[in-house]
């Protein structure tokens, strides 16, 4: 295992790609659940579904995850 790989607490070197509308909280957290890195698509979503999706993954796994924010 990679220092990176353990440093986020993955198995696998998967990490999702985060789609706008497409990669939500429960997307995240399954592939965080199936050992790889899930990431919540924020695209140009508001703040408010950001954070509810947040809280999504958070319930759903203890394990790591991200979310990528278009800058």
């Amino acid at each position: 295992m990679s220092p990176l790989m353990e440093r986020l607490g993955v198995k696998y070197p998967l990490f999702q790609g985060g789609m706008a509308w497409v990669a939500d909280g429960k997307l995240a957290a399954s592939v965080s659940e199936a050992g790889g890195l899930g990431i919540i698509g924020s695209g140009h979503a508001p703040a408010s579904w950001v954070k509810e999706q947040i809280e999504v993954a958070k319930s759903m796994t203890d394990k790591s995850f991200g979310v990528n924010v278009m800058l």
